[in-house]
């Protein structure tokens, strides 16, 4: 069985934030993972929360794929991933 990823490897591969959705009510919110204990698995996060839109429990969370875009975008601009001379036409 693979094991979650946790806020000290998400920390470890430079990630500050995790991301929670309500099941109920569909709100969205983006929180920082700081003050969170490393060894807290991503998917729990959601367990320390209630939704400020509803009051509900029934959350999940996972890292931020904003932040996982950024760091992919920083990373090509900086290593030039990703980029190619167009074809002469």
């Amino acid at each position: 069985m693979v094991q979650p990823a946790t806020v000290g490897s998400d920390r470890a591969r430079g990630r500050q934030r995790a991301e929670v959705w309500c099941n109920d009510c569909h709100h969205h919110a983006e929180i920082s993972m700081d003050g969170l204990p490393d060894g807290l698995p991503i998917p729990d996060i959601c367990l320390r929360y209630r939704c400020s839109k509803c009051g509900s429990k029934n959350l999940m969370s996972r890292g931020s794929i904003e932040e996982h875009y950024e760091m992919v975008e920083q990373q090509r601009a900086g290593k030039g991933i990703g980029t190619r001379s167009k074809p002469n036409s």
